[in-house]
């Protein structure tokens, strides 16, 4: 009777029961099953019942060393074991949690006990949701994503920018290890990095890698990470790759170009050395002369090679801008779907602060080459010096003496305030380095005229009226050779990694731009000073207008003209965002078309260098039909017809990349706000 009621407890338990006998207590591969109940077969989908006197490896080809060794444990001792948490998903599209307990009985015995938790059809919905949204944001980031299982370090997924960079069919891959594919030492290489990111179970950062794939060497910069299973124990290991090969390649290519410009100046001074020999043997009052022409041809060279070096940071900086406006915009749309808890918005935090980092180098790039858009206004230097102040004290700290000695009835000038702020307060830090352990600071304005001579003996002095800012401290100060290369890109005095040589160059090319002028003065020991020229303005100051905290949107329809596929569907993506109505095109041709299918158009929003006809032309030919309709431009470059020397044109409404979600949608409201900004004039 008692065998009879332990024989219907068994069948009917409400939870599933698996008896397993250890036969060799030496193996562990011995555990065969011999009895289950019919909960347990409900419970894992599996006719147990015709599985009985298999081995659990041969039921369950997927048990681990791990699992096998508890088991025999628990049979060996006498003692229960908890097992971990598992969840599947069965072949009727259920998704299964359950616990297990191993308890151990007579003879080498052990029952798994397995109590379920969950299974309803809602949770299997809602893992494929999850499944497949993380599918899309992974086949569509614009960076190779791997997964490794820990156990054979073999390929188990690769998205599509993967295949792409590696030239490598990812069916191939899959179930495949480096040494399929990879040079044997490059595989090794891989191979043990893979072990010590699995052994040390942290995350570890490759900066600078070469590959080499069947299209070539390519550098990666990657990101190795484990990942883990519920019981604790490494399962996969996670990869996540940038190709900065490009990145390489442009800072190969300005070094070589500064070697070659290095060279030319040595040739060039080789030269100028014979000619002052000749001079001196003929006349003695040509050391003079010779001296005077010696100094204009050094500022010369100067001039042409910080010109030649401009021109290719700038065009290095434009191919960046498309790129950095789909890696920040997209970056910050994550984030704004992305929970505070979400354990992908770390990720996301990480790319958008590299972009962001990136796009100011590009800016930086922008601004010495002189290619930065500037939005001049009539203002005050004092004003700006004041408004700044308290940043000011707080960056130089408590042992430096902050002195300002600003002119009273200060002419007006005509410059960017935003790029003014910049040039004050890269000089400020220029100074507080200049001084470790303490000294005076001197900010100073003032109106002044510069007759002809003083031009002539200042390399792109402007004569007349000028307002002069300085700013001069006690620091360590330059020799004459630092003192020559102050203002050359990417030349610094510092310590490597603590400053990137663009401060200053960055200054020189804002004052530039803006039609100014700029002077060091330095002597070792003494202290240093820069002195700025700009010229004088009339009129009156005009104010800063504030920019909406809110980005806002609207229900407008907006005619969206764009070559660049990534960045057509990037400003799709934002404004469709914000509630308008987006059309399409990607040259003039399909914007005419479309424009014509579409009487309800509300602004032409169009990218300015395209092939076969520029934005501007657009603009002009789609006015000609309707003068009322806004337009706002976008582009990277400033040396195109909508701007002249990179300042913008009266009434012309225009977005420099890269584009930004935030910044995208203020200066459409404002075009859309404004009205018409017509472009069809006659050029001047």
């Amino acid at each position: 009777m008692a065998s009879e009621i332990l024989e219907v407890l068994f069948r009917d338990l409400p939870v599933g029961v698996l008896i397993w006998k250890l036969h060799d207590p030496d193996d562990v591969t011995s555990l065969r099953l011999v009895s289950a109940n019919a909960f347990a077969c409900e419970l894992m989908g599996v006719d147990l019942v015709t599985k009985v006197g298999q081995t659990m490896v041969q039921i369950f080809p997927a048990t681990t060393q791990l699992r096998l060794e508890m088991y025999a444990d628990a049979a060996r001792s006498g003692q229960a074991i908890d097992l971990e948490r598992l969840s599947y998903a069965d072949d009727r599209v259920r998704v299964v949690t359950y616990s297990v307990s191993a308890i151990p009985l007579p003879d080498h015995c052990v029952a798994a006990v397995f109590e379920s938790f969950r299974a309803t059809d809602e949770a299997a919905r809602e893992l494929r949701d999850m499944s497949g949204f993380l599918d899309s944001i992974v086949e569509n980031i614009p960076a190779m994503i791997f997964v490794k299982d820990a156990e054979g370090l073999r390929f188990r997924r690769i998205n599509r920018a993967g295949e792409a960079l590696l030239g490598i069919d990812r069916r191939e891959l899959v179930g495949k290890t480096d040494y399929d594919f990879f040079p044997r030492d490059q595989a090794d290489a891989f191979t043990e990095k893979d072990r010590e990111v699995l052994r040390g179970r942290a995350v570890v950062e490759i900066l600078e890698e070469p590959v080499k794939t069947p299209t070539g060497e390519r550098w990666l910069h990657t990101r190795k990470i484990p990942v883990f299973a519920s019981s604790g124990e490494a399962r996969y290991l996670l990869g996540i790759s940038q190709d900065i090969t490009e990145r390489r390649e442009a800072q190969t290519a300005l070094q070589r170009a500064h070697e070659e410009l290095e060279l030319r100046v040595v040739e060039r001074t080789r030269e100028l050395a014979a000619t002052n020999a000749a001079l001196k043997l003929q006349i003695e009052e040509g050391q003079r002369t010779a001296e005077a022409l010696r100094e204009r041809e050094e500022q010369l060279r100067q001039a042409q090679r910080m010109e030649a070096v401009g021109r290719l940071a700038g065009g290095i900086a434009h191919d960046f801008n498309n790129l950095l406006s789909v890696t920040i915009s997209y970056a910050t749309l994550f984030l704004e779907d992305f929970t505070t808890d979400d354990p992908r918005r770390a990720d996301a935090e990480a790319i958008l602060s590299a972009g962001l980092r990136a796009a100011e180098l590009t800016r930086q790039l922008l601004a010495f080459s002189r290619q930065q858009m500037l939005a001049p206004k009539i203002l005050d230097l004092n004003t700006i010096i004041a408004q700044i102040d308290k940043m000011i004290r707080r960056i130089v700290g408590e042992d430096i003496d902050v002195t300002t000695r600003l002119a009273a009835k200060l002419d007006r000038v005509r410059v960017d305030p935003g790029q003014i702020e910049q040039v004050v307060m890269n000089l400020i830090v220029n100074a507080r380095d200049a001084m470790p352990k303490g000294g005076k600071l001197t900010i100073e304005t003032g109106n002044v005229v510069l007759d002809e001579s003083w031009a002539e003996a200042h390399e792109g002095a402007t004569v007349g009226p000028q307002v002069m800012l300085a700013i001069t401290d006690t620091g360590v100060g330059m020799d004459a050779v630092t003192r020559a290369r102050v203002f050359e890109p990417f030349f610094t005095t510092k310590e490597v990694g603590k400053g990137t040589g663009l401060g200053l160059s960055t200054v020189f090319g804002i004052v530039k731009q803006s039609g100014g002028s700029i002077y060091v003065y330095s002597e070792v020991g003494v202290g240093t000073g820069f002195k700025i020229y700009f010229p004088r303005a009339e009129g009156t100051p005009e104010e800063r207008p504030e920019r909406p905290s809110v980005a806002p949107g609207g229900d407008e329809t907006i005619l969206l003209v764009e070559d660049e596929s990534r960045v057509r569907a990037l400003a799709r993506t934002i404004l469709t965002r914000l509630g308008y109505t987006v059309l399409e095109a990607a040259n003039l041709e399909q914007a005419l078309k479309v424009f014509d299918a579409e009487p309800t158009i509300d602004l032409l929003l169009t990218d300015v260098v395209m092939p076969h006809g520029t934005g501007r032309d657009l603009a002009h030919r789609l006015q000609a039909k309707r003068p009322e309709l806004p337009v706002l431009f976008m582009s990277g470059y400033t040396d195109d017809t909508v701007v002249r020397h990179g300042v913008l044109e009266e009434g012309v409404a225009f977005v420099q990349k890269p584009l930004t979600p935030g910044l995208l949608a203020v200066k459409v409201r404002e075009a859309l706000d404004r009205g018409t900004a017509s472009v069809a004039q006659d050029e001047r």
